[in-house]
This record gives structure tokens, sequence and C-alpha cells, in this order.
């Protein structure tokens, strides 16, 4: 039985229907540009993951798993089948995990500049928890995100990381944790034990010790080599230029590519 309901955004009509599932801290309104769109041809439907934007936290773990049950059993609230699923950064594993418990629902994949932040899970959450009690959760959640930025800032960064730190740490701590250690056991055999078309976007790369970088022309990070590696028939591209939010600063090549992707596979 679920504990909450999403809060979330559906527009247009078309198959196949596409569902945008966006990053840690984050909300739905960071696929502004892809739903508007996307409406046209497609039903597009974006929510806010429980504990963030207008989504209550409910009384269940903030795990992965947790939150892609949320997102599976949305697809079977709003009845889409078909449905290709695009997430952002911790929202790739998200998607990932709402395929695993969704897979009749599920066609496709979109996963916009991911990465693997945990190969140890112990080692893994204690670096967080260490990270956290020297400096205090909100200065580590600002450094993370202040390394999402490259070159001149978007006009809308100011307002972004305000939103990010209004989340309590009750909210993000645990859930990032979490992250970690869903990238350490689940990441490779999820991936392995993907059998549908899957899309690879990537813009920064980021290390385990969650250090930051853009990615160059035509260069293809530890991410993309992962998913290439791991699903047969998938797709990289690299999109050069943005910072981690290329939804919103290239949103033109990021529409394309997706558009593009769905046209030859679907």
């Amino acid at each position: 039985m679920a504990d909450i309901t999403l809060n979330r955004l559906r527009a247009g009509d078309g198959v196949p229907p596409i569902v945008f599932v966006h990053g840690f801290l984050c909300r739905l309104q960071d696929w502004r540009h892809q739903l508007t769109h996307f409406a046209e041809g497609h039903t597009v439907v974006a929510c806010d993951l429980r504990g963030h934007g207008e989504s209550p936290r409910g009384e269940a773990p903030m795990t992965i798993e947790t939150v892609g049950g949320d997102v599976a059993r949305m697809l079977g609230e709003e009845d889409l089948t078909g449905a290709i699923l695009i997430g952002h950064s911790m929202g790739c594993r998200v998607v990932m995990e709402a395929w695993r418990q969704a897979k009749h629902r599920v066609a496709g994949l979109v996963l916009v500049d991911g990465s693997q932040v945990g190969i140890d899970k112990a080692a893994g959450q204690a670096s967080w928890d260490l990270a956290i009690s020297e400096k205090g959760y909100k200065a580590v959640v600002l450094s993370l995100f202040e390394d999402m930025f490259f070159g001149d800032p978007p006009s809308w960064k100011d307002e972004a990381i305000g939103k990010v730190l209004s989340i309590p740490e009750a909210t993000g701590a645990p859930l990032f944790g979490a992250l970690i250690g869903w990238d350490a056991e689940q990441l490779t055999p999820t991936m392995t034990s993907l059998d549908i078309p899957v899309l690879v976007l990537q813009s920064t790369t980021m290390r385990l010790d969650r250090v930051r970088r853009v990615l160059a022309e035509g260069e293809e990070g530890p991410f993309q080599e992962l998913i290439l590696k791991s699903v047969a028939g998938a797709e990289s591209q690299t999109i050069s230029g943005p910072g981690h939010f290329s939804m919103t600063e290239a949103p033109d090549a990021t529409n394309a590519r997706i558009a593009r992707f769905i046209a030859e596979r679907f």
C-alpha cells in the first residue's frame, strides 16, 4: 500500500509516452524545456520524487528502491505502457529501478549525465557520513552542487541551489547514502540485465571522490563506457559545453538527440 502520491504534471497525447525523473534534491521543473517540446507529439509526465518539490516525504525509507518503486507505481496510476523513462543524475538510478519493478510498462531508458559514486557500500557510506560530520550537511551539499556548473553560471543557478538547500537533511542525507550503496551493489547487475533500448547523454563526469569536470567534444566518460560495455545495443553521445544540467543549459541539443533516439528505436 502506497504511503504517498507523487506530485506530477501530465501533458500532451501520443505514443510512446515519456516520463521525466529529476535528480538528487531537484524537482520536476528541471524538465521544463523537454515537457514543452515533447508534449507536441507525446504524452509526457514529470514528477517530484518523494520528499522533493511538492511531493510528501512519507514514512518509507529514503532509498533508490523506494523512490524507484514510487515511479513504477505512478506508471500504473497514469495507465502508461511502452513508456520511455528519462532520468537525470540520481534519476538515472531511479528509472533503472523503476524498470526493474515495472518491466511490463517500460520500453526504453534515457540516462542523462549519470555516474557511479560507489563501488564499496560500506566505504562509500563511511566517507559520506564523515564528510557530513566534519563539514555539515549543507556545506557538503552546496559543494556538490557548486561543482555542477562551469563557465558563466546560468541565471537560475542561485534559485536552484536555494531550493536544493531547503530540503531537510533527514531527507537528503539518507537518500545520497542509499544512492552510494545502490551504485555499489545494484548498478552493474541492473545494467547487464537491461534488455530494452538505452541512450546515455553525458556532459560531465564525476569521480568517486565526487569531483566533477566537463567532458571534451567526443570524449566518453566512465559512465558511458560502463553502459556501452554492459548493455547490448546501447547508444551514447557526449553533449560538450554545458555543465551537469544539460537539459536546461543545452535544451535544443538534448531534445534533438532524444527525439532521434525515439524516432529510430520506437
